[in-house]
């Protein structure tokens, strides 16, 4: 779809000569700006807003500018914030998330565009879709606008760098993120779990005296040793037992410390991103990554507990998200439902959000998610592997970890097990055939795959 249906009828109407540009798919319009080579300030930006009295009017301005709420609430006397997604969905029945045509006449809304737009020799917009810009000229664009109201409602912001912006956009919406809003603390049992695994003279009995003070870590702990992944054939009726007999103290740990660390947040069960999937996908990407960090034991200096761990809590800003934006996380997870050939990471910039949500979401769940885990003070390879999962040019001291992460994603995503989806420009897989090659791992996902009744199983109880 170049363009939507409503904006293409009203354009061939008007009698308007207008040229679509192509691009690869990308919801990021500074980004497409760049790639055709346009100036951001003939680029218009269209947004729908919504007063206190709950009327609506789209606002027309300049990629290059910023909406000034202030002086449009002088002007209009009234209180606007950003409508909703879902509200924008009664208008827009025809367009993708985020892609909303700067026309308000197809779509029946009251609009006001700023003057900095008019008097430009070509004017381009998205018209519906992520896939291509519209263009008109100045003087056609001006003769759509005639009956808008026009006035000044944005100012300039001026851009640095791409690279110097974005890390200094991050370091401020993470202020802004401990200042605003309440993160959760870590539950007691998983700082409890911590102080243990850092104390060398804590044995298996003191560790089970803890985790049993959660029966449901403990039920999870003693299932999850009786699993047959672990072929043990004698009975587990304790923690201590799972611990001794069958998983190691360092697993238990990682296990319980997963577990318990979901606790601090509270988000629907259902949904593809709900408690649920969650689990799912932290499990198997947990226990493929810990039987991959096994196969290359001897070749890396990795310990596979440690990449269990790593892949259990990898995903948890998604959690994040859930606990402290719930509008937005129903809106994510609608768009995830309606875009199963997009990635969760692609899809958190097309979320739209009240006060700094939108912002903090489109860093996405993994710079947020290791914010937390920084915060939580959880180990380095942790921490990194949540940070870079995404990254494919990962790099530095716990890159072997996220490559491991990375490589369960890849494989993980041929179910639809993972955040990522699989395309033809992706590439090999992640981890370096120097290292293990491709029918090795493939080995290792089938053997993962076989316990899939278990696992799943395993996900439905935790989520419980």
């Amino acid at each position: 779809m170049a363009l939507a249906t409503s904006s293409k009828r009203y354009l061939e109407q008007t009698g308007i000569s207008f040229h679509t540009h192509p691009h690869l798919k990308n919801p990021c319009l500074s980004v497409v700006s760049e790639e055709l080579a346009i100036d951001s300030s003939q680029i218009a930006v269209a947004k729908v807003i919504r007063s206190e009295k709950n009327s609506y009017l789209m606002v027309v301005y300049p990629l290059s500018h910023e909406l000034d709420y202030d002086r449009l609430n002088g002007m209009l006397r009234r209180d606007f914030s950003e409508a909703t997604e879902c509200e924008l969905s009664v208008w827009f029945k025809d367009v993708e998330p985020g892609a909303y045509p700067p026309l308000p006449q197809p779509y029946g809304l009251p609009c006001i565009v700023d003057r900095e737009l008019l008097g430009k020799d070509r004017v381009y917009f998205r018209a519906g879709t992520h896939c291509s810009l519209v263009s008109v000229s100045g003087d056609d664009y001006g003769y759509l606008m005639g009956s808008v109201s026009k006035a000044i409602i944005s100012n300039y912001c001026s851009v640095e760098s791409e690279s110097n912006s974005q890390e200094l956009d991050s370091a401020a919406i993470k202020q802004q993120l401990e200042k605003l809003y309440r993160l959760p603390p870590m539950p007691a049992m998983a700082y409890k779990i911590i102080e243990m695994v850092n104390d060398p003279d804590v044995n298996a009995k003191q560790l089970s005296s803890v985790i049993e003070l959660d029966p449901s870590v403990t039920s999870q702990v003693i299932r999850y040793a009786c699993s047959p992944y672990y072929g043990y054939q004698g009975k587990i009726d304790s923690v201590q037992s799972a611990v001794t007999r069958v998983l190691g103290f360092d697993l238990v740990c990682n296990l319980a410390l997963g577990i318990a660390s979901s606790q601090a947040f509270s988000i629907p069960k259902d949904g593809p991103l709900g408690l649920r999937n969650f689990w799912r996908h932290s499990l198997y990407n947990a226990i493929l990554s810990q039987t991959i960090a096994k196969k290359l034991a001897g070749r890396l200096d990795i310990n596979p507990d440690k990449a269990y761990l790593c892949g259990l809590l990898h995903n948890i800003g998604v959690l994040l998200i859930g606990h402290l934006f719930p509008p937005e996380f129903k809106m994510l997870n609608k768009l995830v439902a309606q875009h199963a050939d997009c990635s969760l990471h692609e899809l958190e910039k097309q979320v739209i959000g009240m006060g700094q949500a939108k912002q903090i979401i489109e860093l996405g769940h993994d710079q947020i998610g290791s914010w937390l885990l920084e915060r939580w003070q959880l180990p380095g390879e942790v921490v990194a592997c949540c940070a870079e999962h995404n990254n494919v040019q990962v790099s530095g001291e716990y890159s072997d970890y996220v490559r491991i992460i990375q490589t369960s994603n890849y494989l993980l995503a041929q179910e639809g097990i993972s955040d990522i989806k699989l395309n033809e420009n992706m590439g090999p897989v992640p981890l370096a055939t120097a290292l293990v090659n491709d029918a090795e791992l493939y080995e290792i996902y089938e053997q993962v795959m076989s316990l899939c009744g278990e696992i799943d199983e395993l996900a439905n109880q935790i989520a419980a």
